[in-house]
């Protein structure tokens, strides 16, 4: 148990004399002797102590909710801490006027800058350093060391062309196709239209083409 006593001056008094508004802390500990004597596996209490102890002065909050240091007036004010990870987020389509949602990401260290990354309306990702100026994010990546070749593997889809009687034959990907004007009929295995020509394709079209595979 611990007991404070009390101040030797008051908060106007510590004020005037450049002195802490503090109590005395006092500690009371126990002190349990064992006999050594004592059979083995056994220990007998040959005496018990008990003595309180001076710990120091513990600063006394203030009627205005202050503290009193060295004659100086302070008030304490806690702080927030980011934790360090990976965040996303998104602005819910409050930035532009199209509403569209526009996405971010956030690297917070344990110790150094933070760093953001954003999209635009317009799909082009940015980066940002301690929130200040945005920069294109392959000029980052590129500080990296990251070439030109490894950049488009990362963020592009690679096709591959095959040559056939002197014609270059590729994997079509329906889902790139959303939204084009066909500019000429495509049709399944079987020769069902799926899309005239000069049509627009839609989410119905490219599952019609998924099915037809």
């Amino acid at each position: 148990c611990y007991a404070l006593g009390t101040p030797v001056f008051d908060v106007k008094e510590c004020q005037l004399r450049g002195l802490t508004y503090a109590a005395p802390l006092k500690v009371k500990v126990r002190l349990i002797i064992y006999d050594k004597e004592g059979q083995a596996g056994s220990q007998a209490v040959k005496d018990i102590r008990e003595q309180e102890v001076y710990m120091g002065e513990l600063p006394l909050m203030t009627d205005n909710g202050t503290f009193v240091i060295n004659g100086t007036e302070r008030v304490i004010v806690s702080q927030l801490h980011r934790s360090p990870g990976v965040f996303f987020d998104h602005d819910k389509g409050k930035t532009h006027s199209s509403g569209k949602l526009l996405y971010s990401a956030r690297i917070i260290p344990y110790r150094g800058s933070w760093l953001d990354f954003e999209f635009d309306p317009k799909d082009y990702v940015y980066a940002r350093i301690d929130r200040r100026r945005k920069l294109p994010v392959t000029i980052l990546l590129r500080a990296l060391g990251y070439t030109n070749e490894t950049i488009l593997e990362h963020f592009f889809d690679k096709d591959d062309i095959k040559i056939d009687d002197g014609q270059p034959v590729i994997k079509l990907v329906p889902e790139r196709l959303r939204g084009e004007m066909a500019k000429f009929e495509i049709q399944d295995g079987e020769g069902k239209t799926i899309v005239e020509e000069g049509r627009r394709i839609t989410a119905r079209h490219i599952s019609l083409m998924n099915k037809a595979k």
